[in-house]
């Protein structure tokens, strides 16, 4: 709940478990700027995406019947961000961390890539050069996966390892699968379990 100027309308979205997609969970009107967003069908912790007029999508991570703060300006979208989640300041730092141990590798390379990839006509040695770059960015991506599994495999009681799973293990099915079947929390019945239990049971 809050302040909400020039803002019309606020919708709140989830994931359902078995679902494709997103759901609305809860809509509001704008009244005298004043938002005041609740509902009781959402079991903590999950996410939850908040619609702005239509102009911008918030992702949040909700894990407390508190509020949660949405902070920015409707004229610059990319800005607005969510805040008031224990969860969520405990994946920055997750994020803060892959980036300083991978971002930067990561980044030299597809700046490589994208230098390569932008000229009309690629030579031989253009198609060889694209193909080692392509190889040391699967390197990076492997060991940033690799890190995550030994993070998640350290912490399997933590709910952050259930985000981790979802967000950061895509690309396999069965690594996701064998980790969230080592995971030992204690709330099995949050949103964030039930999605990953119906996708990877």
């Amino acid at each position: 709940s809050g302040q909400a100027v020039n803002v019309r309308a606020f919708q709140l979205f989830r994931e359902l478990p078995g679902e494709p997609g997103l759901t609305i969970l809860a809509q509001q009107e704008v009244k005298d700027g004043k938002i005041d967003l609740r509902t009781d069908q959402f079991k903590i912790p999950g996410r939850v995406w908040v619609d702005i007029d239509g102009k911008a999508t918030v992702e949040a991570i909700l894990d407390t019947k508190d509020m949660i703060w949405i902070k920015g300006k409707i004229k610059f979208p990319d800005q607005i961000e969510a805040d008031g989640s224990g969860l969520m300041d405990e994946y920055k730092e997750i994020k803060k961390m892959y980036k300083e141990r991978f971002g930067e590798d990561i980044a030299k390379i597809d700046k490589r890539i994208e230098k390569i990839s932008k000229k009309e006509k690629l030579t031989k040695d253009d198609e060889v050069m694209l193909g080692i770059h392509q190889l040391q960015k699967q390197r990076f991506l492997k060991k940033q996966a690799n890190w995550t599994r030994d993070l998640i495999v350290a912490n399997p009681r933590k709910e952050i390892s259930l985000f981790l799973i979802k967000d950061q293990l895509v690309d396999s099915l069965d690594l996701q699968k064998k980790l969230f079947n080592k995971m030992t929390v204690e709330n099995k019945e949050s949103n964030i379990y039930k999605v990953l239990e119906s996708k990877l049971k």
